[in-house]
């Protein structure tokens, strides 16, 4: 009888760990890469932030954009065409949820990555495309360059800033932390804020400094009237967000975001990988495709590398294209650099 017992047991143990498996394989094939096939293009969520055109959702595959080239770069790997694209705006509070519920596959909308986030709203980050940090821009007729200079100076100060962002969260403790004479001004919508910093309601806005760029050039009517402070009260890095219940998909948008990073270490750029293709390196060619079942392990074909590198380039071109010396933002790249420059940017093995 003993025997017959441990024998139920080890079956149903089996068992258990048989379905334990399913529901494992389950998890890790996940449904998004089918439904973006079968679907036959990306529902890639965008803000307009860190963006180099006036908002514009009609021509996927051609609106300039730092975050939308993600998009893109993300859609050629898929679906090997980087304007089979539905971009979608989405207002920071709705975001997450518009991600839980499907009606977007992927946020790349200058989202920080935080603890809270990544543990409690049923996303995953992927990986961080910008480095960023919280700063300040204000009126110059407000006389100051730095918060500090407030109390200095015995004036006061109000900041406009979104709600339910980390920008908001990051102000509140920053004032209470070093007594700032400034109250804070919250707003559901960007466009509420811009209208209240124009017409003097507040005369702080804060967010992160890579946007304060983009608003003073574009949406400032006199952009000389207007300073970036110094200060930087935070870090900001901004990732890629995608559902917590899909594996494959979080790894398939983790690597493409890899893929641009690794693409400028080893050279590879839009314009020459046609011909590293053939006649380059071991290195560069398994990376632009000739290694068998390179892509297998995402569910993709084995050029999809080849296929982001080709449509949006490498992460230095996507930089200077949106957001460097070229344009009218001219950001230094920072910590944003590849980590052989002195930067953050670092992309795992690609083997």
């Amino acid at each position: 009888m003993k025997m017959i017992a441990w024998s139920k047991v080890m079956v149903a143990a089996a068992l258990t760990l048989l379905l334990m498996g399913m529901d494992i394989h389950a998890a890790q094939a996940g449904a998004t890469l089918d439904a973006t096939l079968a679907r036959g293009r990306l529902l890639c969520s965008t803000a307009g932030h860190l963006h180099t055109d006036p908002m514009n959702f009609q021509t996927p595959g051609t609106i300039a954009g730092f975050d939308r080239d993600f998009c893109r770069a993300i859609a050629a790997a898929v679906l090997r065409d980087r304007s089979a694209i539905q971009f979608i705006q989405l207002v920071p509070k709705n975001r997450f949820q518009a991600l839980q519920e499907g009606a977007v596959d992927v946020l790349v909308r200058s989202t920080t990555w935080t603890l809270s986030r990544d543990t409690t709203l049923g996303v995953h980050f992927t990986a961080v495309n910008f480095y960023d940090g919280q700063g300040f821009i204000a009126p110059k007729n407000l006389g100051i360059n730095r918060l500090s200079e407030l109390r200095e100076k015995g004036k006061t100060a109000t900041a406009c800033v979104e709600k339910s962002t980390t920008s908001s969260e990051n102000v509140a403790q920053y004032i209470r932390a070093h007594d700032l004479p400034i109250e804070m001004m919250e707003f559901n919508a960007y466009e509420e804020l811009r209208y209240a910093f124009i017409s003097e309601r507040c005369n702080l806005y804060t967010t992160d400094r890579s946007f304060l760029t983009e608003v003073r050039n574009n949406d400032m009517p006199k952009p000389d009237d207007y300073v970036i402070l110094e200060d930087v009260i935070s870090k900001e890095p901004l990732a890629v967000a995608v559902r917590d219940d899909d594996a494959q998909w979080f790894n398939i948008v983790r690597w493409v975001v890899f893929a641009t990073i690794q693409a400028e270490e080893l050279g590879i750029t839009s314009a020459n990988a046609d011909t590293l293709r053939n006649d380059g390196t071991a290195t560069q060619k398994n990376f632009l495709g000739a290694e068998p079942e390179f892509g297998k392990m995402l569910g993709l074909n084995d050029d999809w590398a080849y296929q982001v590198i080709k449509a949006v380039g490498n992460y230095g071109e996507i930089f200077e294209r949106n957001l460097g010396s070229g344009t009218a933002y001219n950001l230094d790249r920072g910590p944003n650099k590849l980590w052989t420059k002195g930067g953050l940017m670092y992309a795992p093995p690609f083997n």
